[in-house]
């Protein structure tokens, strides 16, 4: 059997592989030790599905090609053609009680793909998906995934279903973040200066949003909360993220050297983050109440103290790009 990627044969990634899984596996773990992520397989012009190709012996094939990204703009149109397909199957679901078989195999070699490509997409953007749990829900990326795969051959019934979809609007909810993180990566520095400027200024706005946030849950509107806080959340993770992306785009930039009254820069990163994480554990032992003063108070007033650390940000970053 030949393997290529990206039509280039290759000639000593197999050694004791017996069959198409165990190929596969082989492939990928070379992909992602090389930096790149894995877009698609085809075995002899057929997509490889793990359903019904994994444990083929490798004897029955003569080609195996092999998809690699190997630049971040790939991986951000690949995070959006997952997007896309998070919402597919979710309007497909919608309202069934049963699959039928086609359907039902269908949707576990996708939920494989949704795997692979995260579990790539992880490895390249430092992600550890047994700690991140999307706002809104008690559920860790990996519970998500695991539960998906677990029961996406298993939907039979109206229940089964229903579980089904509130496991994947969980993962909907981390895909929408993912994409807005994994775009600020590939910026160029006047449009990473434009973010930070930005934010700066809808400070005020994000902090009434939140509050919003609060007043949606107590008014018993939990999907449209979760929603409203997915949003903002997700511009704090580009904020965060950009930050990453501007020491890359500026060697000489030093967040260890900007300090407000004997607190670091990193520190009150930290307290940003741990806020955020206190409104998910609070989320996840359903407790709204001690979740929306969260959100609406101390989410506010760590914005305010995190302000004057990003103005100092600011001059670092325009003193540098002079």
């Amino acid at each position: 059997m030949e393997i290529f990627v990206n039509e280039q044969k290759l000639e000593s990634v197999i050694e004791n592989e017996k069959n198409l899984g165990e190929v596969f596996d082989a492939v990928r773990r070379w992909v992602e030790t090389n930096g790149k992520f894995l877009l698609s397989c085809v075995v002899d012009g057929e997509e490889f599905t793990q359903n019904t190709m994994r444990d083929s012996s490798i004897s029955n094939v003569s080609k195996m090609e092999f998809f690699v990204g190997e630049e971040l703009d790939i991986l951000i149109s690949s995070l959006h053609e997952l997007d896309s397909y998070v919402d597919k199957v979710g309007t497909t679901l919608l309202g069934r009680d049963s699959l039928t078989e086609k359907e039902s195999k269908e949707l576990t070699d996708g939920i494989e793909w949704i795997r692979s490509l995260l579990e790539s997409a992880g490895k390249l953007l430092k992600l550890k998906y047994d700690q991140i749990k999307p706002m809104g829900t008690g559920s860790t990326v990996s519970d998500i995934l695991d539960a998906l795969s677990g029961n996406s051959s298993k939907l039979d019934g109206t229940t089964a279903i229903e579980e089904f979809l509130e496991y994947l609007r969980d993962l909907k909810l981390f895909v929408m973040d993912l994409v807005a993180r994994a775009s600020v990566l590939d910026l160029e520095l006047p449009t990473l200066r434009e973010i930070l400027d930005t934010f700066i200024k809808a400070v005020p706005a994000l902090k009434e949003s939140f509050v919003k946030v609060n007043e949606s849950y107590q008014a018993g509107k939990d999907e449209v909360a979760t929603h409203l806080l997915t949003q903002s959340v997700s511009q704090i993770n580009v904020l965060l993220t950009s930050f990453i992306t501007l020491r890359q785009k500026l060697p000489g930039m030093d967040f260890s050297k900007i300090q407000i009254a004997e607190r670091t820069f990193e520190e009150k990163t930290n307290d940003l983050n741990d806020t955020l994480a206190s409104v998910a554990l609070a989320l996840e032992e359903k407790d709204i109440i001690r979740a929306g003063d969260i959100i609406e108070y101390e989410i506010p007033a760590v914005l305010d103290e995190f302000l004057p650390f990003l103005e100092k940000v600011k001059e670092q970053a325009d003193s540098l790009a002079v």
